[in-house]
């Protein structure tokens, strides 16, 4: 009887022991799962964008106060020139920026006639869209996968440099960025929506034909590009 009994605890033993190794086997392949699963919400974009290092842009704009013209010329290292030129103002607007969080605002000469704050830089740096578009981690910081959007589009959340929140809405399947969600640097209360809407074919992939600009729901902005220069 106790040899039945030494017998019977022995196969306890060993069935206890192929359960929790089977358990422990399941929980692996769980977090493995979990982690395979992470990889693929990655924000991954065209690989030709990383060889983008100059853009050059000049888009007709029209907003709720008439049309303009924008000019950006901006490099991967954070230096940019900016101007825009209004039908419905005198002077035009210029500003140069250098890495490091340095703006100035230039003259119609080109000299500097005042230093920018960092909520201004954050402002000029928003209308790069090229940039904004081809290489986000420029702008932002944290981007993390959230949801699937109902729209079918991924959405990740992101924090930009004055640690506001930010939403992107990426498309997996043709691995571009359609459209971005900020809040204005001058005013929180504000939510800018910046969308892609026409894109044009480059050696360096897919970029920007016309962008839209909605700002606080109601202030709408359309950038058309008539010009558009890489690494050149």
């Amino acid at each position: 009887m106790n040899e039945k009994i030494h017998v019977l605890q022995v196969m306890k033993k060993k069935i206890l022991y192929k359960g929790r190794k089977i358990l422990f086997c399941l929980l692996v392949f769980f977090i493995v799962g979990i982690s395979c699963h992470e990889k693929v919400r990655e924000l991954t974009l065209d690989e030709r964008y990383s060889q983008i290092d100059k853009i050059s842009s000049l888009a007709h704009c029209k907003g709720p106060n008439g049309a303009y013209t924008t000019k950006v010329l901006s490099k991967k290292d954070g230096s940019l020139f900016f101007s825009q030129v209004f039908e419905y103002r005198d002077s035009p607007f210029r500003a140069e920026l250098y890495p490091g969080n340095k703006g100035y605002v230039l003259d119609s000469v080109n000299n500097v006639s005042d230093t920018l704050s960092g909520v201004a830089i954050a402002m000029i740096r928003s209308h790069d869209f090229h940039r904004m578009q081809t290489n986000p981690k420029a702008f932002y910081t944290d981007i993390t996968f959230e949801k699937i959007a109902e729209n079918e589009m991924e959405l990740f959340s992101a924090v930009d440099v004055l640690q506001n929140p930010v939403k992107i809405y990426y498309d997996r399947e043709r691995e571009q960025i359609r459209m971005v969600e900020f809040l204005n640097m001058a005013d929180t209360t504000e939510v800018i929506r910046v969308e892609y809407k026409k894109w044009i074919e480059s050696a360096y992939g897919k970029l920007a034909k016309e962008v839209e600009i909605v700002q606080a729901a109601k202030d709408t902005f359309n950038f058309q590009f008539e010009n558009l220069k890489i690494n050149e």
